[in-house]
């Protein structure tokens, strides 16, 4: 995966997560339903830290669980620690409106 071609254009949703993070794991079927809802408005996907860890420095990733919604490469919400379904889909459909 290319982190920044992923994120350059349109939405993108990024879960940056760890596979030892308990509240990671419990917010990825959550995170599997949204994606599946706004596949035709963003793209969602997960960056595992450990694995990552340039690319998370670069993000400033300091908590995990941590979502970030891009729009055309530049992060316009963080979301730290485990959200509502909803709120999350409400800011990913703001986007959308303001393209």
């Amino acid at each position: 995966m290319n982190f920044e071609e992923e994120i350059s254009q349109g939405i993108a949703l990024v879960d940056f997560w760890a596979p030892w993070c308990q509240p990671c794991l419990d917010q990825h079927p959550m995170l599997d339903e949204i994606a599946a809802e706004i596949d035709s408005i963003a793209r969602v996907f997960k960056v595992d830290v450990n694995d990552n860890r340039v690319i998370s420095n670069q993000e400033g990733v300091r908590n995990i669980p941590l979502l970030i919604l891009y729009q055309d490469g530049k992060p316009i919400k963080r979301f730290n620690g485990i959200q509502s379904k909803e709120e999350i889909i409400r800011s990913v459909n703001n986007c959308k409106i303001d393209q």
